[in-house]
């Protein structure tokens, strides 16, 4: 049998020429000159990752290389602030740990918080679904109620989701969706909103961030404010929960006045002023004091 090799018409057979050839070969070479150096450095690198220091001479000895190829080596990766260059050799440069955790609270006193937590746990009950909305009195609400049964948070705070996922495990937890601000880790917008119509909420904790008595209560934002105001009407209890810190300071977004909400969860240290207001207008407050 006769094999026939069918070529595009007018054209010959492709066989490379002596020249094309030379000028591959060439191309190659260029490109794996180029290429030696960084995987030299590279495994430089692992090296040293691996024992934290070198000499010069095993460095050029292992990689099959002249000792000034290796010095110019580690100057180039010193400069790049990766190792320190010695007599003789390089060591690494450890890296510090610097990075500090969203979830961490720094700068925070956290016995107020712990005390409203603790305050709260006491009047949630069991087989229940509760709102924590965002703050620092809901991440330590949340971080108290490893002992109830059956309960299932709903939150807009991604921390208040992660101290409740760390510090009670047994808690059901749904975080809706919606804008994510990237300082706070809180979400919020239409599709938040659009979500949280969906629920009903046994109760329902609000931080507040300001309270005095011309101006009620604030928040830090206007999301916040269209938070509390929307959920406010999906819940058969709503609570205000502040430190006593708060108490004559202001934030950004009035939220109303003090009989604004029924019930309040403090730590103690309530001015005479406010605690006659809320005997007045039969303002209910847990304290830690109740406790």
């Amino acid at each position: 049998m006769k094999i026939i090799r069918l070529n595009p018409a007018g054209t010959q057979p492709f066989f490379p020429s002596v020249q094309h050839s030379f000028f591959f070969l060439t191309a190659i070479c260029a490109i794996l000159l180029v290429m030696i150096p960084i995987k030299r450095i590279e495994m430089i690198k692992k090296i040293l990752t691996s024992d934290k220091q070198a000499d010069v001479s095993t460095l050029a000895g292992h990689l099959n290389v002249t000792e000034a190829t290796i010095r110019r080596d580690l100057e180039k990766l010193e400069n790049e602030n990766f190792l320190t260059r010695t007599h003789g050799g390089a060591v690494i440069n450890e890296q510090k740990n610097i990075e500090i955790s969203l979830f961490h609270l720094e700068n925070v006193n956290t016995q107020p918080y712990e005390e409203i937590g603790k305050i709260a746990s006491h009047i949630i009950e069991d087989n229940t679904t509760i709102f924590l909305g965002p703050g620092i009195s809901s991440r330590f609400i949340a971080r108290e109620l490893n002992a109830k049964k059956n309960i299932t948070v709903i939150t807009t705070d991604l921390m208040v989701a992660h101290d409740c996922a760390l510090y009670s495990p047994n808690v059901a937890i749904t975080t809706t969706g919606g804008r994510l601000n990237t300082t706070t880790l809180q979400v919020s917008g239409y599709i938040t909103n659009n979500e949280l119509s969906s629920y009903f909420f046994n109760a329902a904790f609000f931080d507040i961030d300001g309270l005095t008595m011309t101006r009620g209560y604030s928040v830090s934002s206007i999301e916040k404010y269209s938070l509390i105001k929307s959920v406010s009407g999906l819940t058969k209890n709503s609570f205000l929960v502040f430190p006593f810190t708060i108490f004559n300071t202001e934030s950004a977004v009035v939220l109303g006045n003090l009989d604004v909400c029924s019930t309040v969860i403090t730590n103690g240290h309530i001015p005479d002023m406010y605690k006659k207001y809320c005997f007045d207008h039969n303002i209910k407050i847990y304290e830690a004091i109740n406790i």
